[in-house]
């Protein structure tokens, strides 16, 4: 039992370790094209900084700064307190970029409209799941 525990572990750490390299390598790429933005990447429950964003960012809210790996810092939040922290970045002036993957945003169109009881539905609900639908659909894929 404790060997398939330890290659469970291995496991999450590799499958971690690949998610936060892409993130990094996107995060690069992206500062190269507009190094004035900061850009906050969606990984799963949470949305992320990372390297010099997450510095900079830990510094003017709450936000702790933790290790990606030994040379790059990342910090950040979970998804239910995103639009607290939008309102902190706008407040101060800062220009921030959502990074989600193409994968993330269909996943949540498809959540949204499975959540739909349409017998249920009158204009007002309707109404609502048109605007966050459009919202979800507006997301740049990057």
């Amino acid at each position: 039992m404790a060997k398939m525990v330890c290659y469970g572990a291995t496991f999450c750490c590799f499958f971690l370790e690949k998610i936060m390299k892409k993130i990094y390598d996107k995060y690069v790429e992206l500062k190269h094209t507009d190094s004035n933005k900061y850009y906050l990447f969606k990984s799963g429950k949470f949305y992320i900084f990372v390297d010099s964003d997450a510095e900079k960012i830990s510094k003017v809210t709450t936000l702790k700064l933790t290790h990606l790996n030994n040379d790059i810092y990342k910090c950040g939040f979970p998804t239910n307190a995103y639009d607290k922290y939008m309102s902190i970045f706008k407040n101060i002036g800062y220009d921030v970029d959502i990074v989600t993957d193409e994968e993330d945003i269909s996943k949540n169109i498809i959540g949204l409209i499975n959540s739909i009881d349409v017998d249920k539905l009158n204009y007002d609900d309707a109404i609502k799941y048109i605007k966050e639908l459009k919202s979800l659909a507006s997301q740049e894929f990057r």
